[in-house]
């Protein structure tokens, strides 16, 4: 029997009730806003010192977030769309909420920029999203950041400036609120109804906007929660961009749904001085975290063996890892590095996750050992997962954890919709409560993707198709690729990062940095290879781009031309993925400026083959 108290009785006041109670994050926040704890921080943003800058209650953020909503529904109506982009301080979280006490729909996106001319890729991404959702708003910061970031290009949408709505951040009541005792509307407390279209992030190919429900959001973040053990007692420190869906569940949804609280950081902050997140973490008790592979790495480069000594990490309980791909020997790295601050190697949780499914599906449990594992490579290639001693001719892959709970994943042959055995490579499924509903706008994708069924199956269960291929182990996923970006070679699949792997690995000038691969040639025989690199001269280059070429050559049998260029030149996604289509036609256009440039035939291919003429010489 559910004794829980109603939607109504929560929002009316009672006291009883806790945040894990609720059925929409709306829910949450009032139940923590009218109980004994509404006083105390909530949400919690820091400059990029690590000073703190502004500081949000629940009852705070309940109040600020009524006020914005009624700005909204004097220009828009109960599910309409809202543009939220990322914004300073804790405005993008008092946004986000706002929209939802409104029952509007949200769309989490980048910051504007002033430089971001017409025509630039941030520019158009907007405009593509804006032409798919047919937003009525859009929520920035002041008047002045809506005139900073030209409001002309959005002619027919209002802009609602989130301060001069809600006020100033210590008000305890506001005019507008006051006005609107109505809010939050009741579709915020209905967990079928839309809360946001969370645009995906393109690694391989347009972005597209995923229907996420309220119901979605509280079922996915309340199986994150009891994975990690997250609790009143947790603090969440987070460099992420909201606007993705790893920072919008992990700064906003989770502490909601768990009764933790959370400390933001700009994520321009941590990429300029990654000390800012560790020395937030070290000033914490409990904390979780959640990052990808990068991350890690730049810790280990930018942070001094003597800066680690002065920092305690003992309190960081949970480092989820969740990327493409996560690497045992990046966790390896940090683990050894900062020994001396006092990690526990046990606190890395892997994961897997991706937007259509909100965004967790599996996770390794806090404090256990990870699972690390070395696979037969031409077995891999072959679709059979054949455990092998650590070799040159294994590949290492981390297991990305159990299936979170409710959740059910399994292996599927993308072509016969069959289910694998334990050990089969496949196509990796989802049936879970944070399934979401479809793609904004495309019903025939929506049907191939969200409602799929495996043949002679319980025709009931509608599964996920993830896009990613994979295989079960011991109920431990291991994630091997991405079906779109599969190197076909003969007939036979070998996996884009594999080779990436190797050639980051082959030689010191390429150690810990980007790579990307892809087929290239008319015939599949010809494998390209981009890796980022800080080395400048030429003779070491081209000893550093030969060996990285043989390298990759004996793992895959195809011809090989290795490309060298200058870090962070490689196109990646919003969430540091590696978009290995996106860079092959960048190459072709003559669009990357090559350092150095191997290949494994006698004549590198000319522009007849890859249509650009920068990349036609040895270099």
């Amino acid at each position: 029997m559910n004794t829980a108290p109603s939607p109504a009785a929560r929002a009316s006041g009672h006291r009883d009730a806790r945040p894990l109670d609720a059925r929409t994050i709306v829910e949450a926040l009032l139940i923590r806003a009218t109980g004994p704890h509404a006083d105390e921080p909530l949400l919690t943003a820091l400059d990029a010192g690590g000073e703190p800058v502004e500081r949000l209650t629940a009852a705070g953020l309940d109040t600020r977030a009524r006020a914005v909503a009624a700005a909204l529904l004097a220009v828009g109506g109960v599910g309409d769309r809202v543009i939220v982009p990322a914004m300073p301080g804790l405005d993008f979280h008092v946004g986000f909420v706002g929209c939802l006490y409104a029952g509007m729909i949200a769309v989490p996106v980048p910051a504007f920029r002033a430089s971001a001319t017409r025509g630039s890729a941030r520019a158009d991404r907007l405009s593509a999203i804006c032409g798919d959702c047919a937003p009525c708003a859009v929520l920035v910061s002041s008047p002045e950041a809506a005139e900073a970031a030209d409001p002309d290009r959005l002619p027919s949408v209002a802009w609602v400036a989130i301060r001069e709505a809600a006020g100033p951040t210590q008000a305890a009541e506001s005019a507008e609120a006051a006005a609107t005792p109505a809010l939050p509307d009741p579709a915020a407390l209905d967990p079928d109804t839309t809360a946001l279209l969370q645009y995906t992030s393109g690694s391989t190919g347009d972005p597209r906007g995923v229907i996420v429900g309220h119901g979605n959001l509280v079922a996915n973040q309340t199986a994150m929660r009891d994975r990690c053990e997250v609790g009143p007692a947790t603090t969440i420190v987070s460099w992420l961009p909201c606007f993705h869906d790893m920072g919008l569940c992990t700064a906003v949804v989770l502490p909601l749904v768990s009764g933790a609280r959370t400390v933001s950081i700009e994520p321009a902050a941590f990429v300029r001085d990654p000390r800012v997140w560790l020395r937030a973490i070290a000033g914490e008790d409990d904390v979780f975290t959640a990052a990808p592979d990068f991350a890690y790495d730049l810790c280990v480069n930018r942070v001094s063996a003597e800066e680690r000594a002065a920092i305690d990490l003992t309190s960081w309980r949970v480092a989820i890892n969740g990327s493409e791909p996560v690497r045992a020997a990046t966790q390896r790295r940090f683990a050894t590095a900062f020994e001396a601050s006092s990690f526990r190697a046990a606190a890395f949780s892997p994961g897997f996750g991706l937007a259509e499914c909100t965004l967790g599906v599996s996770l390794s449990p806090s404090l256990v050992p990870t699972v690390v594992a070395h696979y037969d490579r031409d077995a891999l290639a072959e679709g059979k997962a054949v455990p092998v001693a650590p070799s040159d001719d294994g590949v290492e892959l981390v297991g990305c954890g159990p299936a979170l709970e409710r959740t059910d994943i399994r292996i599927v042959d993308p072509h016969t919709r069959s289910a694998l055995p334990e050990g089969g490579v496949g196509e990796i499924w989802v049936h879970a409560p944070g399934n979401c509903r479809g793609y904004w706008g495309r019903a025939r994708e929506s049907e191939e993707v969200f409602a799929a069924r495996i043949e002679g199956a319980d025709p009931e269960a509608v599964f996920v198709r993830t896009g990613d291929l994979g295989f079960l182990e011991d109920g431990e996923l291991f994630i091997t690729g991405r079906i779109k970006d599969l190197l076909i070679i003969g007939g036979e699949n070998y996996f884009p990062q594999d080779a990436e792997a190797v050639a980051t690995q082959a030689h010191p000038a390429f150690a810990h940095q980007r790579a990307a691969a892809w087929s290239r040639g008319a015939d599949d025989r010809e494998v390209a290879v981009v890796v980022e690199t800080t080395e400048r001269d030429p003779e070491r280059l081209a000893v550093a781009l030969r060996a990285a070429g043989i390298a990759v050559a004996k793992a895959i049998p195809a011809t090989i031309t290795m490309y060298a260029v200058a870090r962070n030149k490689i196109p990646r996604t919003t969430s540091g993925k590696v978009r290995r289509r996106e860079c092959g036609r960048q190459t072709r256009a003559g669009q990357l400026t090559p350092l150095g440039q191997w290949s494994s035939t006698a004549q590198v291919v000319q522009q007849k083959a890859e249509g650009d003429t920068s990349w036609g010489q040895h270099r």
